[in-house]
């Protein structure tokens, strides 16, 4: 048969109206009448033989006339009382007014027409089955785990209504449902674990499963009694979904036959709202349920359905338990010290095993992470922007191929779970199972027959439901709901996780607002005291001037000092005692007089304020030194001694000789005041200045918190004698994209004595030069406002040229890590800096 043939034959079966048979099973008889008024529509054909009525029935006729008055007064009441579906009352062993029959009388309403149904009644004597229904409940109550509990349901409702096979059939996702327990004589075969396919049971079926938990059919070889009379033009036919003798598909009968079963019963097992399965119960031969039993079914099927709901739940939540302590344990410290994201990479392999799984993958805050088996990162967005997956928590799927065709999955993954960690963001886990061969047991080969029948294309059941086995390829495992109810369990830890780590990440971020402010304050403190301490300085020095020449000589000093200081403000740990003073004393000393400035001490490490203000200090008194004491002339010398007492604090003994005769000044000017309030204000130390008639001597007092030993305590503090180079004759490239900071440049350099400077605002432009111009020197500013100066750098390397960078920043955070042995001098840069610093430049190159 050609595949259109068979699909128009399965669309014809799964749109086939089995609601609206028009007959019913024919061991009762059924009234269809108006609701209301309570006039016969439609009967049975079977309803006179069946109860022995004398009349004749006819459409209009009122029902009060067929049962009597006080019937269906009973009736009326039953089905108000019962509040049960479709207002289903039920009165058992009733005499009929023309008979001495007893008949169990059935009465719903729905679909505007109300049905009562009528069956011989049961043998009262031995009815014990309300006190049978109560003791099976109670034993079922005592079954520990989900499969123990299938198993004794299935013998508990055997027991209930005495059917040689009861099985507990269970649906699974797509549709295919699976035996899950199984209660049978032993002459029967065995169905335990064997898999029927979704076509066995249609849609349509399952909606009347759900709406109508009993389902008997006591002769699978019955003939439908019809519904008279027959259906006018236009006229809707009775909807018998909640009637208990509804007439069956004649392929379901088939079916059964062909399964070699004579009479079957069906309890509906509803879980939670949701169709979970079935009691299938089969016998060989005919055998009629009376009504009376088949309540007492369905009260025991609703039950062993809570059973059920409760027992999975208790087994989901213990595996949650389970699965969250071996979170516990498998996350432990997880983003600890670093980003959750970052920490959880090196955690997917056990992740990916946690769920049976080969591999898996995570997407966060826009990165992505995997494991060597997982699918491309492009094929997980696919799958994210699904509408199936982006909607539901945990997506999941055997075969990916079927989901997302163009995707070639890689390392044969063919299973894959999507576990979303946001509602709002594409954040998601994803676990991966490559491709398995596994066996399923089917009841039969799944597949479709057709058969033709008075030139209709129509299905026909299969015929054998003798153990088939399907070896499955090309799809993963399928996940279960241990599965399942880990990657919910991992969701939970998750999600968790990642709010801890946002509510960690607001909290931080609002301490370093507040810590912002703070440095925002501290600096814009900082800065009104820079600018007034240089406004200070600058005032001062003009006011104890006595040239331009002077002027600009002092205040760059003083200038350069504060510099220096202002760095290691910002610095730290400050910086060595003794390269603060050899800064200085190696300015004033000269082949013929090495020793002429003489430091010495231990090795010391001053904090950044102790630093910052002794860099000020011991520059204004080597600045008084070269003006007016010991280091005016010749012959004269200095010494500095230093030593560091835990009680007496670090003493800075400081002592000129051989200078001119010292008188004690009648006024002190601003670098002598700038000393003592520095010292004793800023350091909370102590200072004495005694100007001596052979030469000044001063002792400076700081507390020793201020200072501490180097890791070589015992070394002195003496350097070698340097002579600052000139730069006769010397061509300058200066870069350097602030104008008035370049041209001060320009101009300390011409006072070294350059002859050719050249000024670039930018690294192209100073590019363009070095293609005609080999300066002997360059000056680089580090930062020149969006970009920097490295490439100029390295363009300089490559021509063997010695350059020096300038730079305002504090440290050297700004170079380029391979030009850390180049040379660095602070802005403001003095002539002193540049000069001390070409030795080393050149020394740079030299060294590659």
């Amino acid at each position: 048969m050609s595949d259109p043939a068979l699909a128009a034959a399965i669309a014809s079966c799964e749109a086939e109206p089995i609601h609206l048979p028009g007959a019913i099973l024919p061991h009762g008889a059924m009234l269809v009448c108006d609701p209301v008024s309570l006039e016969l529509r439609f009967w049975s054909r079977n309803f006179a033989s069946l109860t022995n009525f004398p009349g004749d029935l006819f459409p209009g006729q009122v029902v009060f006339d067929i049962l009597g008055r006080q019937l269906l007064h009973d009736l009326r009441n039953a089905a108000a009382a019962s509040g049960a579906r479709a207002g289903a009352g039920m009165l058992t062993g009733v005499q009929l007014p023309w008979s001495d029959a007893r008949f169990d009388v059935l009465m719903h309403s729905h679909a505007g027409a109300t049905l009562i149904e009528l069956e011989p009644a049961a043998d009262r004597a031995q009815d014990r089955t309300l006190d049978l229904t109560r003791q099976l409940i109670g034993r079922l109550a005592t079954a520990s785990g989900s499969q123990r509990l299938f198993t004794m349901g299935a013998r508990l409702v055997q027991a209930l209504l005495g059917f040689d096979r009861v099985m507990v059939y269970r649906f699974q996702p797509g549709g295919a449902g699976k035996v899950v327990a199984e209660a049978r004589m032993p002459t029967l075969d065995s169905f335990m674990g064997h898999h029927f396919p979704p076509g066995d049971i249609p849609p349509q079926a399952r909606a009347l499963y759900l709406a109508n938990p009993i389902r008997s059919i006591p002769d699978a070889a019955y003939q439908p009694v019809p519904l008279d009379p027959p259906l006018r033009p236009g006229q809707a036919p009775v909807d018998m979904s909640h009637a208990q003798l509804r007439s069956v598909s004649p392929v379901h009968c088939e079916y059964l036959r062909n399964m070699g079963v004579g009479a079957s019963l069906s309890i509906s097992l509803i879980v939670e709202g949701e169709l979970w399965g079935l009691v299938a119960c089969h016998h060989p031969v005919a055998r009629i349920v009376p009504p009376t039993l088949r309540v007492s079914a369905e009260l025991f099927g609703h039950y062993f359905a809570l059973q059920i709901g409760a027992t999975e739940r208790r087994e989901a939540m213990m595996a949650r338990a389970g699965t969250r302590e071996q979170l516990d344990r498998l996350m432990q410290g997880l983003g600890a010290d670093a980003p959750l994201a970052e920490s959880l990479a090196g955690r997917l392999p056990a992740l990916a095993a946690l769920t049976g799984c080969q591999g898996a993958a995570l997407w966060k805050d826009g990165g992505w992470t995997a494991t060597p088996t997982a699918l491309p990162p492009e094929a997980c967005r696919q799958l994210l922007d699904l509408p199936q997956v982006g909607q539901r928590p945990i997506w999941h799927t055997q075969e990916i191929g079927s989901d997302l065709p163009g995707v070639a999955p890689a390392d044969g993954i063919a299973g894959v779970m999507v576990i979303r960690l946001s509602d709002t963001t594409g954040d998601a886990l994803f676990l991966f199972r490559r491709s398995e061969a596994y066996e399923v047991d089917w009841a039969g080969a799944p597949s479709k027959m057709v058969a033709e029948i008075a030139g209709r294309i129509t299905l026909s059941p299969r015929r054998s439901f003798h153990l088939w086995r399907e070896e499955v390829q090309g799809r993963a495992v399928p996940w279960s709901e241990h599965d399942l109810a880990i990657a919910e369990a991992l969701r939970s830890w998750l999600r968790d996780a990642l709010l801890c780590e946002i509510e960690a990440m607001a909290r931080e971020r609002a301490e370093a607002g507040r810590r912002r402010a703070v440095i925002n304050e501290e600096l814009n403190h900082r800065i009104k005291n820079v600018l007034s301490l240089v406004k200070s300085i600058a005032t001062q020095t003009g006011a104890s001037a006595t040239s331009v020449a002077e002027y600009s000589s002092v205040l760059e000093g003083r200038l350069h000092a504060l510099a220096s200081a202002h760095d290691q403000s910002l610095g730290d740990g400050g910086g060595s005692l003794a390269a603060l003073v050899e800064a200085e004393a190696v300015l004033h000393r000269t082949v013929a007089a090495p020793d002429r400035v003489v430091a010495r001490g231990p090795d010391l490490v001053l904090g950044d304020k102790g630093y910052g203000v002794l860099a000020l200090v011991i520059h204004e008194m080597m600045t008084n030194a070269v003006k007016y004491g010991a280091l005016s002339q010749p012959d004269g010398r200095l010494t500095v001694d230093w030593s560091l007492d835990p009680d007496a604090g670090l003493v800075i003994d400081w002592r000129e000789t051989g200078g001119p005769a010292v008188v004690p000044p009648r006024w002190f000017g601003f670098g002598s005041r700038l000393i003592r309030s520095s010292v004793e204000y800023d350091l909370r130390g102590h200072a004495e200045i005694d100007f001596a008639p052979e030469g000044l001597v001063a002792r400076l007092v700081i507390p020793a918190h201020h200072a501490t030993t180097a890791d070589s305590p015992g070394r002195m503090a003496q350097a070698p004698a340097a002579r600052p180079m000139s730069l006769a004759g010397y061509a300058v490239l200066v870069v350097e994209d602030q104008g008035l900071i370049a041209m001060d440049t320009e101009e300390t350099l011409r006072q070294l004595g350059a002859r050719d400077i050249r000024l670039a605002a930018s690294g192209a432009q100073a590019l363009e030069m070095l293609a005609d111009f080999r300066p002997d020197l360059a000056m680089l500013d580090v930062n020149l406002g969006g970009e920097t100066s490295e490439a100029v750098a390295e363009a300089l390397i490559r021509q063997q040229r010695p350059f020096i960078f300038m730079t305002g920043y504090s440290d050297q955070v700004m170079l380029p890590p391979q030009m850390l042995n180049i040379p660095v001098v602070r802005k403001p840069v003095s002539s002193a800096a540049i000069a001390l610093n070409v030795a080393a430049a050149n020394a740079a190159v030299r060294d590659g």
